[in-house]
C-alpha cells in the first residue's frame, strides 16, 4: 500500500512538472507575443530543450525505484552521488565544447588591447604591426600616421570613431540614414505599444487591438503618454564638443623627467603604491585625514602626486591655486622643500622655481610661479588674517598633525569651516557664472574654486578629528599607508639610570661601535647642553684632531681653576649657591621667553674629564680605526650646521647624529641604523593657576617613543636601545604627549581669533579645547592690553586690530605703536626683535665678564639692544658672536626680524620712513628712559614691587631682603631677580623699589627675567583706563584747574595700581566724569568747575570783561549745591555734555544755538551790566567761533 502511495505521489510530481513546462511556453505577455509578430514568434524565444534534457537525465526509472526499496542507506546515497557526479561531468563536457566553439582565434586575439597597457603611447611600429593584423583579419585599415585619440578603441565592436567620420563622410551618412529610418521604425512601434497598454488599463480588462482602436476617440488625449525624442548630435557637434573638452584639460597634467636614480627610490616608498587610493579620495572628498608612519614618503610623495594631477597649473579648470604644504618645523619646510624639488627635477625657489618655501624671517623663496609652497604653520595663520578664504591655494597639506601644536590646532579649526564655505560658494557662483552670456563670461570674474585639505598624521591617534563633532559634522575618511620599516630590534636596559643618563648614553655608543657592524647612530637627548657635552667627549675620544687638543683643553681648565679669584665674594658665593644652569628647550622661537643656555661646558665637565682621561686613552689606543663623524641637531643650531647630517661622512667614519626631538619626525637622517634612546625630553611647563613656567625633563610618550625607534629601520634592520626598562616604559610613559594649547598661555591666539570674527573663543571647534582658566586669563591680559574692550562682550577694540597687523605678540606690537608716537621706532624694533626670541647671551661663569660691556644696570632690554646694535655695526660678524659668547644663530634671527619689523612699519607709517641703519647709534640718556617706558606700557600686568624689609623672615638673607611681589593676583609667592640679569645686585638697598619683567622661571626659585626697573609715577600714565589702575578722589589741593591747550579741566589724584592697591605718587589727571557734585570730598564734579572757569573768562577770553560783574564770585559754584542759579547752569552744560570749549563753540556753530547758555550766564550778570552783556553776546559768539576755526584750520 506504501508502495502504490509513493509511486502515485511520483506520477504526480511528474505530471506537474509536464505541466510546468506547457506553461513556460506562456512565461511572455500576450502583449510582447504580439508586438515579436504573434504567438507564432514567440515560440522562436523558447530556450533550447537542453533543460528538457536535464530533467530527463534527472527522471530515476522505475526499475530503480524498486530495487530502492530494498537498498540499504549507505548504498543508495553511494549511488546518488555516482549519479550526481556523471551529471556534472556531463555538463563540463558541454560547457568545454561551447567554449571552444565562441573562443577567439590567435589573429583575433592580437586585435584586442592588453589592460597591461593602458595608458602606454604606441610607437609607429607597434600600429604598423597592428595594422598588420587587422589587413589579415579582414578589416578595413585606418591611416596609421594621425592624430593622438584620446581614448583607444576596439575594432571589435561596431562603434565609429570620430577620426573614422572624418575619413569617409559618405560611408558615415549611409550609416547614418540606416540608423536613423531603424530608430523611426523602433519609435514608432514603441509609440503604438505603449498606447495599446495605457487603453486596455483604462478599460481594466485585456482586449485585442482592434477594439482599442474603437475606443480611442473616447480616452483624454492629455491621458496619452508622448515619449520625447532623443536629440542627436550630429558629428560635426560631436566633434567641436570634443574640442572644447580637450581644450579644458589641455596641458593640465604635468609630464616629469626625474632622474632614474630617484624615480628607483621613489618606487621603494609604500606611499606610491597608494597614490591612485589617495588621488581618488582627494578628488571625491573635500576633507581626508593621511595616516602613514614617519618614512612612508607622505611627506615628499603626495605633493608630487597632486603636482603631477595638475594642481597647481594655471590652465587646470578646477585646480589652479597653490599647493600648500605646512610643517610645524622650519628645518622640516627647508628640507622637505629642497628635496621635493630634486625629486620632480624642477627649478627651486625665486624667481620661476615651481617649488619654493617661506619661513618666519625668510620670504624670499616664494615667486608668483611657485606652484608647491611649503610652509610653517604660523605663515599659514598670518595669511588666514589676510584671506580668509585663502584664495591662492586649491590644496592644502597640514603635515605631522599628530604633534598637535596650537598653529595646527587653530588651523584646522579653521580649514574645517573654510573648506564647506569655499564648496557652497564654489557652487553658487558657478550657477551664477553659467547663467551668464557669452560676452558676459569674458567679462565676469571666474567663480571661485572648491578648496581640498588633507591632514596628514605620523601616527594613529585621528580619533581627535574623527570623533569631534564640532570639528567635522560627518566624519572625514582616513587612508592608512603602511611604513617602509625595515624589522626594528627593540633593547631595554635592565636597570633605568634615573640621573646620569648622558654618561650611560656615552657608554652605549661606544659598545655599538666597538661591536656591531657599520652604519650610523641617531642618540636622542634632552637639551642644547647635553648634546654639545656628549658630542665633545665621543670626539674627543675617537678622533684624530681631538687628540692633540686634548692636553689643550686640560691645561686650560687647569689655569681656569687656578685664576678664579672672588672679587666680589657675597654675589659670588650667591652664583654658586643659585646658578641657574638650566637651559631652554630646544623649541621654536616663538616659543622660548627667556635666557638661553651655556654653549661651553662649566669648569665641572673639564674637571671631570680629566678625571676620566685616563681611561679614555685607553680607549683611543684600542679603536684608532675606524673613527667617528659627531654631529650635533637641535633647533638654534645654524641652518648650515643642521643640513650637515644629511652629507656624507668621511671615509673610515661613523657618522653619530646626537640630536633633540627636532629628529623625532619630519626628518629622515640617512644611514642609522641604531638608535640610542635615553626616553626623556626637556619641555616648558605653564601653570596655569600661577603664570609661572619651568623646563623640566620628563619622560616621552610612547608614541615619541616608538618614533624615535622607527628612525632605525628606514635603510634596512636596525636596533633601538632604551636607556630605561620596559617596567618603566609600561608604567610612566603616556600613551600620547598632551596637545601643546593645554601647555601654555593662549593670549596672541585669542586675539588673531577675534581678529577674524571668531568672538566666542569657547565655542570654536578645536580637536582639544583649551582649559577655560586658560581662555580667562588670555582675556585678561587682552583686557589689560587695551586690545579687548572689558564687560560681557569682549570684541575687539581698534587697538587690538592694529596689533594684529604685526607678526610679533601683542605686547610688542602695542610697543611698536607707541614707539611710532614717540619717534623711538628704530630702537624699539631692536628690542621686540631681541625679545621674540632667545637671550642671545651664553652664560657660563668663566664667560659673564664678556657681556660686562653690553650691562646696563637699569634694564636687561637695554643690555640686549646694545649688543644687537653692536652686532648689526660689524655686519654680522661670526668672528664678533664668537669673540663676545653670543648665540650667532640668536642674533642673526634678531636681525632678520628688524628687517622684516621696519618693512612692515614703514608699509603701514608710509609718512614715517624707518630706515635700518647698520650703525645704530647707542641711546641717550632721555631716549633710554622713554625706551624703559615703552617696555613697561607693554608689560603693564607684569609689575613687581620689592618687599619691605622685615615682611619675609624665612629662608636666607636674599630671600628675606631681595624678593619681590607681583601686581596680579595670580602669582602668589614672592619673585626674585634672576642672578644673571644685569639689574641683580645682592645689595637690597640698590634694588629697584618696581620693575616689570618678561616672564617668570621657576628653577630653584621663582625668578623673574628680562627685566627693567621703572618709575612709579609711569605706572598711573601705563595703567591709564585699564582695571588695574584705579583712581582716588580729586585732591582738594593742588586745585582742578582749566588746561587752556589741551581744552580740559584736570586735576591732580592719587592712584593705586594692582590687585595690592599700591599707592602711587599723586597724578595731574583729566578731571574725571564719575565724580558728581554731591560726593564726599566736597568738591564739584567736572561741569561745576567748567562753569567757573567759563565765568571767570578762562575759556572764553571775551566774557573776562564781565567777571568782575558777577552777583556772587565763581567759587560758590563749587561750594553751594542748591542755588537755583547754579543748577541751572550746570544742569545745562550737563545735560549738553560741554565741558570743553570746542564742545561750547561747536553748540554755538549751529543755526538754532546762538543763544545757547545766555540766559544761564545772564542771571550771574548784575543788574547795571545786564544791557551790555545782552548788546555784546552776538560779537562774543561770533568771535569765539572765528577763533575755534581759525586754531583747528591751523
Amino acid at each position: 500500500m506504501a508502495a502504490k502511495k509513493r509511486k502515485q505521489s511520483g506520477n504526480a510530481k511528474a505530471k506537474k512538472k509536464a505541466k510546468t513546462a506547457k506553461a513556460d511556453s506562456g512565461l511572455l505577455s500576450a502583449e510582447l507575443l504580439e508586438e515579436m509578430g504573434g504567438e507564432d514568434a514567440g515560440g522562436a524565444l523558447v530556450l533550447p530543450g537542453r533543460r528538457e534534457k536535464k530533467q530527463k537525465a534527472e527522471k530515476i526509472p522505475e526499475e530503480l525505484i524498486e530495487q530502492a526499496q530494498h537498498m540499504s542507506k549507505s548504498k543508495r546515497k553511494k549511488l546518488e552521488a555516482i549519479a550526481a557526479r556523471k551529471v556534472k561531468e556531463a555538463r563540463r563536457a558541454d560547457l568545454y565544447k561551447s567554449l571552444e566553439k565562441q573562443q577567439l582565434s590567435q589573429d583575433q586575439m592580437k586585435l584586442l588591447y592588453s589592460t597591461s597597457q593602458m595608458g602606454h603611447k604606441e610607437t609607429l611600429r607597434e600600429r604598423l604591426k597592428r595594422s598588420l593584423n587587422r589587413q589579415k583579419a579582414g578589416i578595413e585599415l585606418r591611416s596609421v600616421v594621425r592624430r593622438k585619440q584620446p581614448y583607444p578603441t576596439s575594432d571589435a565592436t561596431s562603434v565609429m570613431t570620430l577620426q573614422q567620420i572624418e575619413e569617409d563622410p559618405e560611408q558615415e551618412a549611409k550609416r547614418t540614414s540606416s540608423q536613423s529610418a531603424a530608430m523611426t521604425k523602433l519609435d514608432a512601434l514603441r509609440k503604438q505599444n505603449e498606447e495599446k497598454r495605457r487603453l486596455r488599463a483604462l478599460s481594466g480588462k485585456p482586449q485585442p487591438a482592434a477594439a482599442s482602436k474603437q475606443e480611442e476617440p473616447s480616452v483624454n488625449p492629455a491621458d496619452v503618454y508622448v515619449p520625447k525624442p532623443i536629440v542627436l548630435k550630429t558629428p560635426q557637434e560631436m566633434r567641436q564638443l570634443s574640442k572644447k573638452m580637450s581644450l579644458s584639460y589641455k596641458n593640465t597634467l604635468v609630464t616629469l623627467s626625474r632622474k632614474p636614480e630617484i624615480q628607483m627610490a621613489r618606487m621603494q616608498l609604500p606611499v606610491c603604491s597608494s597614490e591612485q587610493e589617495i588621488m581618488e579620495s582627494i578628488t571625491e572628498n573635500d576633507v581626508i585625514i593621511l595616516c602613514g608612519e614617519t618614512g612612508s614618503g607622505k611627506t615628499t610623495q603626495v605633493p608630487q602626486f597632486l603636482y603631477e594631477a595638475g594642481y597647481g597649473h594655471p590652465d587646470h579648470p578646477s585646480n589652479s591655486g597653490r599647493i600648500g604644504v605646512t610643517q610645524p618645523r622650519r628645518v622640516a619646510a627647508v628640507s622637505t622643500a629642497k628635496r621635493v624639488a630634486e625629486e620632480l627635477n624642477v627649478p627651486f625657489g625665486a624667481p620661476k622655481g615651481h617649488v619654493g618655501y617661506q619661513i618666519r624671517y625668510d620670504a624670499e623663496h616664494v615667486s608668483e610661479h611657485t606652484r608647491i609652497k611649503f610652509m610653517t604653520d604660523g605663515i599659514l595663520l598670518k595669511e588666514i588674517q589676510q584671506d580668509f578664504l585663502l584664495r591662492q591655494y586649491s590644496i592644502l597639506l597640514l603635515d605631522e598633525a599628530h604633534e598637535r601644536n596650537v598653529n595646527t590646532d587653530i588651523l584646522i579649526g579653521l580649514l574645517s569651516r573654510i573648506a564647506p564655505l569655499r564648496a557652497q560658494m564654489s557652487r553658487e557662483e558657478e550657477e551664477a557664472y553659467q547663467a551668464l552670456s557669452e560676452d558676459e563670461k569674458e567679462t565676469a570674474d571666474k567663480p571661485i574654486k572648491p578648496l581640498k585639505l588633507v591632514i596628514m598624521s605620523a601616527t594613529l591617534r585621528v580619533e581627535d578629528f574623527t570623533q569631534n563633532q564640532r570639528l567635522f559634522p560627518s566624519p572625514p575618511p582616513v587612508l592608512r599607508v603602511d611604513a617602509r620599516q625595515y624589522p626594528v630590534t627593540i633593547h631595554f636596559n635592565k636597570r633605568t639610570e634615573l640621573d646620569n643618563y648622558v654618561d650611560e648614553a656615552y657608554k652605549k655608543v661606544i659598545k655599538i661601535h666597538k661591536k656591531l657592524p657599520e652604519g650610523g647612530v641617531l642618540v636622542f637627548l634632552t637639551g642644547q647642553r647635553e648634546i654639545l657635552q656628549l658630542c665633545r667627549k665621543l670626539s674627543r675620544a675617537y678622533s684624530v684632531a681631538a687628540r692633540h687638543k686634548k692636553a689643550a683643553a686640560l691645561k686650560c681648565s687647569r689655569a681656569f681653576r687656578a685664576q678664579r679669584r672672588p672679587t666680589d665674594k657675597s654675589k659670588d658665593d650667591f652664583l654658586r649657591e643659585h646658578d641657574d644652569i638650566e637651559e631652554e628647550a630646544d623649541l621654536e622661537d616663538d616659543q622660548v621667553y627667556g635666557n638661553d643656555v651655556d654653549d661651553e661646558d662649566i669648569a665641572y665637565n673639564l674637571e671631570e674629564q680629566e678625571r676620566n682621561s685616563d681611561d679614555e686613552d685607553e680607549d683611543v689606543e684600542e679603536l684608532a680605526v675606524p673613527y667617528l663623524h659627531v654631529l650635533p641637531l637641535y633647533s638654534l643650531l645654524p641652518n648650515d650646521e643642521q643640513m650637515k647630517v644629511f652629507d656624507t661622512p668621511p671615509e673610515n667614519h661613523r657618522l653619530v647624529v646626537v640630536a633633540t626631538n627636532v629628529a623625532e619626525t619630519s626628518l629622515t637622517i640617512p644611514g642609522v641604523k641604531y638608535v640610542v634612546d635615553a626616553g626623556r625630553t626637556k619641555e616648558r611647563v605653564f601653570d596655569l593657576a600661577n603664570g609661572i613656567s619651568s623646563f623640566k625633563v620628563q619622560w616621552i610618550s610612547k608614541a615619541s617613543a616608538d618614533q624615535r625607534a622607527g628612525r632605525a629601520g628606514r635603510t634596512g634592520p636596525g636596533h633601538c636601545y632604551r636607556l630605561y626598562s620596559s617596567a618603566v616604559y609600561d608604567t610612566e610613559f603616556q600613551k600620547f604627549s598632551s596637545p601643546e594649547i593645554l601647555c601654555q598661555p593662549i593670549d596672541d591666539l585669542v586675539l588673531q581669533m577675534k581678529a577674524m570674527g571668531i568672538h566666542n573663543v569657547s565655542q570654536f571647534p578645536f580637536p582639544t579645547p583649551p582649559d577655560r582658566l586658560a581662555v580667562k586669563n588670555a582675556l585678561a591680559t587682552l583686557v589689560n592690553l587695551g586690545a579687548v574692550s572689558p564687560g560681557d562682550d569682549e570684541a575687539i577694540t581698534g587697538l587690538g586690530r592694529a596689533l594684529v597687523k604685526f607678526p610679533v605678540a601683542a605686547r610688542f606690537a602695542k610697543m611698536l605703536l607707541l614707539a611710532q608716537k614717540l619717534e623711538v621706532v628704530e630702537y624699539t624694533i631692536a628690542i621686540v626683535a631681541g625679545l621674540s626670541g632667545h637671550s642671545p647671551f651664553i652664560h657660563a661663569l668663566d664667560q659673564m665678564r664678556k657681556h660686562a660691556q653690553w650691562i646696563d644696570q637699569e634694564s636687561d632690554v637695554l643690555s640686549l639692544l646694545r649688543a644687537a646694535g653692536a652686532y648689526a655695526y660689524t655686519g654680522g660678524s661670526s668672528q664678533f658672536c664668537k669673540d663676545n659668547h653670543l648665540h650667532e644663530k640668536t642674533m642673526q634671527n634678531m636681525l632678520k626680524l628688524r628687517q622684516q619689523l621696519t618693512r612692515i612699519v614703514n608699509k603701514l607709517y608710509a609718512e614715517d620712513t624707518v630706515e635700518l641703519k647698520p650703525k645704530m647709534p647707542p641711546p641717550d640718556l632721555d631716549t633710554q628712559a622713554v625706551l624703559r617706558q615703552i617696555v613697561a606700557a607693554g608689560f603693564l600686568d607684569q609689575v613687581a614691587k620689592r618687599v619691605p624689609a622685615g615682611t619675609i623672615t624665612e629662608g636666607t638673607k636674599i630671600e628675606r631682603n631681595c624678593a619681590y611681589i607681583a601686581a596680579t593676583g595670580q602669582v602668589k609667592e614672592p619673585v626674585y631677580i634672576h642672578p644673571h640679569s644685569s639689574v641683580f645686585t645682592p645689595n637690597p638697598s640698590k634694588l629697584p623699589q618696581f620693575v616689570v619683567y618678561q616672564h617668570i622661571m621657576r628653577t630653584t626659585r621663582a625668578y623673574m627675567k628680562m627685566v627693567t626697573a621703572i618709575e612709579p609715577e609711569w605706572l598711573a600714565g601705563i595703567g591709564k583706563n585699564t582695571p588695574l589702575c584705579k583712581y582716588a578722589p580729586p585732591l582738594a589741593e593742588p586745585a582742578p584747574f582749566y588746561h587752556r591747550e589741551l581744552d580740559e579741566v584736570q586735576c591732580y589724584a592719587k592712584a593705586q595700581y594692582g590687585i595690592h592697591q599700591w599707592a602711587l605718587p599723586a597724578m595731574r589727571i583729566p578731571y574725571p566724569d564719575q565724580v558728581t557734585s554731591d560726593s564726599k570730598d566736597g568738591l564739584g564734579g567736572k561741569y561745576r568747575w567748567f562753569a567757573k572757569f567759563l565765568l571767570d573768562g578762562q575759556v572764553i577770553t571775551s566774557l573776562l570783561p564781565f567777571s568782575s560783574a558777577l552777583k556772587e564770585p565763581s567759587h560758590t559754584l563749587i561750594r553751594k549745591k542748591f542755588d537755583k542759579k547754579i543748577q541751572l547752569l550746570v544742569a545745562k552744560l550737563q545735560q549738553n555734555r560741554v565741558a570743553s570749549r570746542r564742545a561750547l563753540v561747536a553748540k554755538w556753530s549751529k543755526e538754532d544755538g546762538k543763544l545757547f547758555l545766555k540766559a544761564e550766564l545772564q542771571s550771574w550778570i548784575k543788574d547795571s551790566h545786564q544791557t551790555a552783556f545782552s548788546q555784546a553776546w552776538g560779537a562774543l559768539v561770533k568771535a569765539a567761533v572765528q577763533q575755534e576755526r581759525k586754531a583747528s584750520s591751523s
